[in-house]
């Protein structure tokens, strides 16, 4: 009962981790002696069209002993076969655990034929699903041995050597080929070329829209937008270059059986070192925000700049030290292997302890720059309630319910993915695919596309951002102000004015008849405190005149 709780928490924590992880997996493996299962996702033509029909081959490469290192014929069982299909293989005895090869003393209880002498049994009791095939390799090459997947599943190659088993261990090595008819992405992958190209449009889009918004209002931005520009930027070249990273694997022949070139390793760790950044950035990004940073305090107070500096060690710490880690890990290698099978135990647990070690600490760091988030908007939220300055507070009000939606969207998605898994959480791969990265990748941008609508370059966030009635001296606004727009409106009428009377100055100048209209000019021009009094002065000076 304890290991079952241990294997279901080791499998929620792995859930959280993989909506970080991108792995870029490749259709060939090696199964060796060491490691003598390897499944994979598979999809049928039907359901993912392709150029060629998807199947399975295997290739023995080497097979000796201890002390035989060329062994002329070599024999070992193979059986290839669908994940669901795994209470179809072996038959049980009542002295002894399950059997899974065909041994002289099985033939001679009836439980498997003499021609499936060293063979994986297959029970003929158990109705498959899918086509199990099973044989034994006896010559070196592919043997002529392919299996044809006509039924979407999640397929395994499995070998054993049962010969001389008892004596010494055999050590062979077979290359398997899951070839689906896409191209060279795994099952679990292939969904993600769809989702990052969509996503790279999304955000060149979003891009150019805020760049123009930046170039109409050149002359009033901010600095707070101009960081949203520069991380909008970097999450539009992270997202073009992760889409192209997974077309170039698509297509290319690179394997785990075959060390990828000195290009792909360079072009996958640039890739770790742009996901470690924007996991980075943003966090920084909406703590600064925050904090009201060129909205409602120019100047940052001493609370402020010590939230923003721990921040900014924590996003580093977690995302810098331990991010570029573990995305290179999740890059780099496979975390595709079922937990147990006819062939073996665990046998990938060297690829998940890196994972854990480097995946935990980021998950922390990015909680902990949330939740600082959080407390800190409310704390902003707070003053500018105090300080009656509506306009603010419903911006940040906004900026709130955002942040609020996001983080509920995504715990809904990490549920969701949980209720959905069947027999084993890593055959669901078509769901973990589409879940894990079709919610994280496109609630983050809706979420940061949110914020950058919320503050993009606008005259009235400009004029916003000028008020700091509020930030210098609260307490001496008895009250507060209690309608921000009139503020605005007191400011916007000054510029407009101000505007008005260098023009009608350039006039005064020129005029040269008479002081009297001169006088009038000068008094109609001078520039007034306010909106209103400045249509009263008008109306005096006419009525003087006349």
């Amino acid at each position: 009962m304890n290991h079952s709780r241990y294997m279901r928490l080791q499998q929620l924590l792995f859930v959280v981790l993989c909506y970080l992880a991108s792995c870029a997996l490749a259709e060939k493996v090696l199964v060796t002696n060491e490691s003598p299962q390897f499944c994979s996702g598979m999809y049928s033509k039907q359901d993912w069209n392709g150029d060629i029909k998807p199947f399975i081959d295997v290739d023995l490469k080497y097979f000796r002993s201890e002390f035989d290192f060329d062994i002329k014929k070599p024999s070992l069982s193979v059986v290839i076969y669908e994940y669901s299909d795994m209470d179809a293989l072996g038959v049980e005895l009542s002295d002894k655990p399950m059997q899974y090869i065909c041994s002289e003393e099985l033939v001679a209880a009836g439980l498997c034929e003499s021609s499936e002498l060293h063979q994986f049994i297959v029970n003929k009791n158990v109705t498959p699903e899918a086509e199990i095939l099973s044989s034994v390799l006896t010559s070196y090459g592919n043997n002529g041995l392919r299996y044809k997947v006509l039924k979407t599943g999640y397929y395994c190659v499995a070998c054993s050597s049962p010969r001389n088993l008892g004596d010494y261990e055999n050590m062979f090595g077979v290359q398997a080929n899951f070839q689906n008819s896409f191209g060279n992405l795994p099952a679990a992958e292939i969904p993600k070329l769809k989702v990052h190209g969509w996503l790279a449009i999304l955000y060149a889009v979003g891009l150019s829209v805020y760049l123009f918004q930046l170039s109409a209002h050149k002359s009033e931005l901010l600095l707070l937008q101009k960081y949203i520009a520069g991380i909008f930027v970097l999450l539009t070249v992270e997202s073009i270059f992760v889409w192209s990273l997974l077309a170039f694997l698509n297509n290319d022949r690179t394997s785990t059986l075959h060390p990828p070139s000195e290009n792909i390793k360079l072009y996958k760790l640039c890739a770790s070192l742009l996901n470690a950044l924007e996991m980075t950035s943003v966090p920084l990004l909406l703590v600064n925000i925050a904090c009201g940073v060129d909205i409602v305090y120019p100047v940052l107070e001493s609370e402020h700049e010590w939230i923003i500096l721990v921040s900014f060690l924590v996003a580093c710490f977690s995302n810098i030290i331990f991010g570029i880690p573990f995305f290179m890990i999740s890059w780099f290698n496979t975390v595709s292997q079922p937990l147990q099978g006819p062939a073996g135990d665990d046998n990938n647990k060297d690829t998940e302890m890196p994972l854990w070690v480097t995946g935990i600490p980021c998950v922390i760091g990015f909680l902990v720059c949330y939740c600082l988030t959080l407390s800190t908007l409310q704390k902003t939220k707070k003053k500018l309630a105090e300080g009656k300055q509506s306009a603010k507070f419903n911006l940040y009000q906004r900026l709130f319910w955002l942040l609020s939606l996001f983080a509920l969207l995504l715990i809904s998605a990490i549920l969701i993915t949980i209720m959905l898994k069947t027999n084993n959480l890593l055959t669901e791969f078509r769901n973990l695919g589409r879940l894990f990265d079709f919610w994280w990748s496109y609630i983050f941008f809706v979420m940061f596309a949110g914020v950058a609508f919320l503050f993009r370059p606008s005259h009235k966030l400009y004029l916003l951002s000028g008020d700091n009635e509020f930030s210098e001296d609260l307490n001496a606004v008895p009250g507060g102000n209690d309608i921000e727009f009139d503020d605005l409106a007191r400011l916007e009428s000054t510029r407009l004015v101000g505007s008005f009377s260098n023009s009608f100055d350039d006039l005064l100048e020129f005029d040269l008849t008479g002081d009297a209209h001169k006088n009038h000019h000068a008094q109609r021009l001078s520039p007034p405190p306010s909106y209103g009094e400045h249509h009263d002065d008008e109306s005096e000076n006419w009525h003087s005149s006349s």
